[in-house]
């Protein structure tokens, strides 16, 4: 565990350099260590209550922000920012700043409205709702815009009695308001019985469209997304391995690692009922071999011992597209596709066994197709049906290449790869569950090591406490062999040494047997991390992997740890959709990949 700790000690120490306000990927509203240049504060809130007139939300919020650090105390300046926040397309920030000063601004009903924007923005109108009766107490313009809020809420949940008695409330209280003829709409539609099927009070801002104007983060205003992720991983394997009296023994091996990983790319490119996205990513894994951190340890300024090998270099570059299109309300197909290369060894990074040794080889290739369909039960709840169609190439090693299918053309056996998925919300509580059963397919150029994995995946997220969140996944797999393996001997624990220990076992070979292979295994994956804000998020991780064969030399235990910190946008939870698809990594005999 000595080169874990190391690499965890690198993580930590990123976190807490990240986490200080010295330096941020993002945007601070403090200022940095040092002198800052003089700043004419009323001129900036001018132009802060100007740019938002105007729309410019960016400029506003950055004209607020001046002001504020010359003045933190003005609360009617804060909750303008959080307005501003909102309108920019960024409810979770314009929430959490309006829910800061609400009980030391003067404008309360100002501050409870706009707080019942954001909710309803995040998809939470019952706590929108809350708020919009708190500022409909107030006689005064927002709260007259927070009582026509609620009326048209209400009348979208089909609480008709209510709607009623708040537009009519809006008609008696504001009788100048600029929403008369709303609320007179809603009155006359529930007395024709005849709803209304497109109502609103006015526009909300989009956060899919400025988020890419007015985020900082954005690297432009064409949707687009991207990820860095730096972490470092340790697993521990026990498992058996042959000897040479034909029995076999433990084994037990350890890995560590540091990891890399970023991507990039264009999307949601949405039209009409379409929506697209493209991007590459690129993984690094440069493994550590304990003996050589170790051996450097022992003198640790000896760089020709220094660990980080270039042979042991791994590289992964990823290309990929989805696209998906809406048919109905609930009823929406789409399809995924990725090309992945992975190489191994460095061109600027000797072995350490050869300086003149930097070569770089091409270890895998794959292709992964990957069709569904879906259907939206309700904003919390969805079903995707998927086909799963993946061939990869190991070019050092061709037996081991393999695909998901087989489609019978070429004179096998007609086999398939699919799954179902189903995930739902519950944003009350908070916690979102998941749920998936597939059945993959591994035909191999050597078809001795053909089997077909069925199983299923459990999975849970729950929100802790403010921005700490821990989630879990369990997950069981079956493993059927399609050829019998011949062995001499026992097929179970004695790992193919003669069946009985006479002497005449010595000169009488032992009768073959044909032993069928069924393997089960077992994941368990523990994790914890907090989101410092929507873009950067520490986490770290616990895996167990059990597989267990009727073969004891097949069953292996497999243990890993990783810690990670990563930065993305528009936001980590978004991206980590697009990247990881349905159950494609979850379940491989090498589960660290």
């Amino acid at each position: 565990m000595k080169y874990f700790l190391h690499n965890l000690l690198f993580i930590v120490s990123l976190a807490a350099y990240t986490s200080n306000g010295v330096f941020k990927f993002g945007p601070s509203e403090v200022y940095a260590a040092g002198k800052s240049a003089p700043i004419n504060a009323q001129a900036e809130l001018q132009k802060a209550r100007a740019e938002f007139v105007k729309t410019n939300y960016d400029l506003s919020i950055e004209a607020y922000k001046k002001y504020l650090r010359v003045f933190p105390r003005d609360y009617t300046a804060w909750g303008r920012l959080g307005a501003a926040y909102y309108h920019a397309g960024q409810p979770r920030k314009a929430q959490k700043t309006l829910q800061r000063v609400e009980r030391y601004s003067p404008e309360k009903s100002f501050v409870y409205y706009y707080q019942g924007l954001c909710f309803s923005l995040l998809g939470m109108e019952s706590t929108a709702q809350k708020y919009w009766e708190y500022s409909g107490w107030f006689p005064d313009e927002f709260g007259g815009r927070a009582t026509i809020e609620l009326a048209v809420s209400t009348y979208k949940a089909k609480e008709d009695a209510k709607a009623k008695f708040l537009a009519s409330s809006y008609l008696q209280r504001f009788p100048q308001g600029a929403n008369r003829e709303l609320a007179q709409n809603i009155l006359k539609s529930l007395e024709t019985n005849q709803r209304i099927e497109e109502i609103a009070v006015g526009e909300r801002p989009d956060p899919d469209a400025t988020i890419f104007k007015y985020n900082s983060w954005s690297l432009f205003k064409t949707p687009h997304f991207w990820l860095v992720q730096l972490g470092t991983t340790n697993a521990v394997s026990s498992g058996y391995e042959p000897t040479e009296s034909k029995g076999i023994e433990s084994k037990e091996s350890e890995k560590s690692a540091f990891l890399v990983n970023s991507s990039i790319g264009i999307g949601p490119i949405r039209q009409k009922y379409a929506t697209a996205f493209a991007g590459y990513s690129y993984r690094q894994r440069w493994n550590i071999e304990s003996e050589g951190v170790n051996a450097w340890l022992g003198d640790f300024f000896n760089l020709e011992l220094f660990p980080l090998r270039g042979d042991q270099l791994e590289r992964t570059h990823q290309f990929f597209g989805d696209v998906r299109r809406q048919f109905l309300p609930q009823l929406y197909a789409g399809a995924y596709a990725r090309m992945e290369f992975t190489r191994i060894g460095s061109s600027i990074f000797p072995s350490p066994d050869d300086d003149d040794l930097k070569i770089v080889l091409s270890t895998t290739d794959s292709q992964l197709f990957l069709p569904w369909i879906g259907w939206s039960w309700d904003e919390t709840m969805r079903t995707q049906f998927y086909m799963y169609f993946k061939k990869e190439i190991h070019n050092n090693s061709p037996d081991h290449s393999n695909k998901s299918w087989d489609l019978g053309t070429s004179g096998g056996e007609f086999a398939l790869s699919y799954g179902l998925s189903h995930v739902m919300e519950f944003p009350s509580i908070p916690l979102s569950a998941s749920a998936e059963l597939f059945q993959n397919e591994f035909i191999f150029n050597d078809y001795w090591l053909d089997y077909t994995r069925r199983g299923g995946l459990i999975g849970l997220d729950y929100n802790i406490w403010k921005n700490l969140n821990t989630n879990a996944i369990l997950g069981m797999y079956q493993d059927n062999y399609k050829i019998p393996r011949l062995k001499q001997g026992d097929c179970g624990s004695q790992g193919g040494a003669p069946a009985t220990g006479s002497a005449s076992s010595a000169t009488t070979a032992a009768p073959i047997n044909y032993c069928t292979r069924a393997d089960s295994g077992t994941l368990i994956q523990l994790g914890l991390y907090w989101e410092h804000s929507a873009n950067l998020r520490f986490s770290g991780s616990y895996q167990m992997v059990e597989n267990s064969s009727g073969m004891k030399e097949f069953s292996e235990n497999q243990n890993t740890i990783k810690v990670d910190v990563t930065w993305a946008f528009p936001g980590v939870k978004r991206v980590s959709r697009i990247m990881d698809r349905f159950a494609d990594a979850a379940f491989t005999k090498d589960s660290e990949q």
